[in-house]
């Protein structure tokens, strides 16, 4: 087998904790089907996973065995770089019978599965068509929603380490692209310039491209795609990107101003970075980020307009594919999966800004680790407006 990223022994530990999440919520089997949950599993990496196939892997609570389910011109991959004990390999428009032939082979028939139902791929009538045929057959369907994804919000010594790696990566591709930047060059070319830099540094592909936003307009567009718009003497320029070892993310941004202008984006980004400080010394170890995310962001309101805060939060990361690298789970603790402050979780910290009279989008982002000493900003460039010189 061609190598994995991590030791088939961190890959076990993986699928005991699954395995007993399962048998703790009564649940025989798991479909598992999420990308990134998939590679966390199995070491499986895609760059497209056909929507209309339930490529996936099934982990059942009784055996260490997992059963790679996967189209069949997939099958030189999946034998050779998945872990995987057995395969299950399918045509277009077959899957759902293919599944159901093996479940009864294996005598599963009588047992309780569980579906990732919120995964990105397959879509979700291909889900909805075997979750069909397997009821037919007499399986119990259940949800496995956030089974994995709970799991893996608690990162290892090694799965660290790539984070803190990709941390070290982006904060040198950012350091050279500050030295780069000048007017005449588009938004286009900025993102792909960076990513250009994160990858001479060693970054892999990220899960989302690297976002750049320039000009008086840049107030409206914080999630616009990099336009051609060529960047000018003056401009405010924001650059939000993610480096990436072994799929897992380290998120930085940073603002830039091109040449010398007066800007309230140096004083509102200023009034507002000791707060990376207040949630760093107020996150306590196995406590509730919402309470650090609470003091930070008061922090942030007593200090800056509130016209001028575009969104001051965090969510968690770690192992991300297209389209997305947000992960399920936030610091204000406000969504449907709540988590804890535990050695291992990884978070960004954003403070985003926009002034629509000036015209700027404006503000920082950091990747943070919780460790048993305490919370961690990864990020060693300097939480301010960046000057360059032209």
């Amino acid at each position: 087998m061609t190598s994995l990223p991590f030791s088939p022994q961190e890959y076990e530990l993986r699928r005991a904790a699954v395995r007993a999440a399962l048998a703790e919520r009564d649940i025989d089997l798991l479909y598992v089907t999420q990308p990134s949950n998939l590679y966390y599993l199995t070491g499986y990496e895609a760059s497209w996973y056909p929507p209309r196939l339930p490529v996936g892997a099934l982990i059942d609570r009784d055996s260490s065995t997992v059963v790679i389910l996967d189209w069949d011109r997939h099958a030189g991959y999946v034998k050779s770089c998945v872990l995987g004990d057995d395969f299950v390999l399918f045509r277009y428009g077959e899957a759902a019978e293919a599944i159901s032939r093996f479940f009864a082979s294996r005598g599963w028939l009588s047992r309780s599965l569980a579906l990732e139902w919120s995964s990105p791929t397959p879509a979700a009538p291909v889900v909805g068509e075997l979750a069909r045929q397997l009821t037919a057959a007499g399986i119990r369907i259940d949800s496995g929603d956030w089974v994995v994804d709970n799991i893996r919000l608690y990162k290892s010594n090694a799965e660290i380490a790539c984070v803190r790696k990709a941390a070290e990566l982006a904060d040198r591709a950012m350091s050279k692209l500050w030295r780069e930047l000048r007017p005449g060059l588009s938004e286009l070319e900025v993102s792909a310039r960076m990513t250009e830099l994160l990858a001479q540094q060693g970054s892999e592909i990220a899960a989302m491209p690297t976002l750049v936003n320039s000009g008086p307009n840049a107030w409206r567009d914080v999630h616009s795609f990099p336009s051609n718009r060529a960047l000018q003497a003056g401009d405010i320029l924001t650059v939000d990107c993610c480096a990436v070892v072994r799929r897992y993310h380290a998120n930085l941004g940073r603002t830039f101003i091109l040449g010398s202008r007066t800007t309230r984006a140096r004083e509102i980004i200023q009034n507002g970075a000791g707060s990376f400080e207040v949630l760093r010394s107020q996150a306590r170890l196995d406590g509730d980020p919402a309470a650090a995310m609470a003091a930070a962001e008061r922090y942030v309101r007593d200090r800056v307009p509130a016209e001028n805060i575009w969104w001051i939060g965090g969510y968690n990361l770690g192992i991300s594919f297209p389209p997305s690298w947000v992960g399920h789970t936030y610091l204000a603790n406000d969504g449907l999966q709540k988590c804890r402050l535990a050695n291992g979780c990884v978070f960004n910290y954003e403070n985003i800004y926009s002034d629509r009279e000036e015209g700027f989008e404006a503000g920082c982002i950091d990747t943070l680790v919780m460790t048993e000493a305490g919370l961690q900003l990864l990020s060693t460039l300097p939480r301010q407006l960046l000057d360059v010189s032209l």
